[in-house]
């Protein structure tokens, strides 16, 4: 399916899910709801996603397809944490992993656990998210998927950080990063340092802040995101006169060298009144 939809409008496509769901096509339609849901996720267009994937879900539910329901419920729990719906988001996400476990699909009970857990903590029931991320960690370790495991460590040392309880926020992004490093996961190194810099220039020590600044920014532009790289570098450069002599130096070279490598900023342009579609949005895959 997602060959015939990747040069198309959204909005075609969902006109021609709707035809499919009144053809009697119910799993084609609930597919291309789902691809078209995922798009928008993809853009942060939450709201358009969080329609589609509830009209994917409605058909599921009528042709009584469990292995849809779950992903569709999962794909829609998520819509609701980026909208901050906490409460829909926990049931949601409540339901997807009992059917998940109901199915014996360990990894998808492992992504609705970690999804559970940011939804506690957005609500703001600190002690249950925890418990959630320790099972979502233990359920990835078990299923070998390091990438999970690190994410899973790198939100409860965020959360740590949010309460301000710096050594144990320390102590566990640091685990993240580990894991990080050992997987070559670039943009992960680069969080889990950027995050580490912010938490020592909070604790005073500068010359640390200053060389993890650093590093993020190295791991940022090695990942190709350029904005961000460029943000924590002015940080580092912020804390030249704070640090050492030998150390400036050192991270003078480092820092010269990154922002000689970046590409130059851009203008950005003015939008003109045009409701045409930019046909380059349309180059995706969707998911079925």
């Amino acid at each position: 399916m997602s060959d015939e939809i990747e040069d198309m409008d959204p909005a075609e496509i969902l006109e021609q899910a709707a035809e499919a769901l009144e053809a009697g096509e119910k799993d084609t339609a609930a597919k291309m709801f789902n691809a078209v849901g995922n798009f928008y996720m993809s853009l942060a267009e939450f709201e358009e996603a969080h329609k589609c994937f509830e009209d994917s879900l409605k058909i599921y539910q009528d042709m009584k397809d469990e292995t849809g329901i779950c992903d569709t419920m999962y794909n829609l729990g998520v819509a609701q944490i980026n909208l901050e719906h906490w409460d829909e988001a926990i049931a949601t996400l409540e339901s997807s992993r009992k059917m998940f476990e109901k199915s014996s699909n360990t990894s998808g009970a492992a992504d609705a656990t970690y999804g559970l857990a940011l939804a506690t903590l957005g609500q703001g029931n600190f002690d249950t998210a925890m418990a959630h991320f320790k099972k979502a960690q233990r359920a990835y370790t078990t299923l070998e998927n390091e990438q999970g495991v690190a994410s899973v460590i790198m939100d409860m040392g965020a959360a740590h950080a949010d309460r301000e309880e710096w050594t144990e926020a320390e102590t566990t992004i640091k685990k993240a990063l580990k894991v990080y490093r050992e997987i070559e996961d670039k943009s992960g190194i680069a969080d889990a340092c950027s995050l580490l810099g912010d938490i020592a220039e909070t604790n005073g020590n500068q010359k640390k802040a200053a060389e993890l600044f650093v590093e993020a920014a190295q791991n940022y532009h090695e990942s190709e995101i350029f904005d961000i790289a460029r943000e924590v570098l002015e940080r580092a450069e912020q804390k030249m006169w704070d640090v050492p002599k030998s150390t400036r130096r050192r991270l003078r070279r480092v820092i010269d060298d990154l922002l000689d490598a970046l590409p130059e900023e851009t203008e950005p342009i003015e939008e003109e009144e045009d409701d045409s579609f930019d046909e380059d949005l349309l180059d995706f895959q969707g998911e079925e």
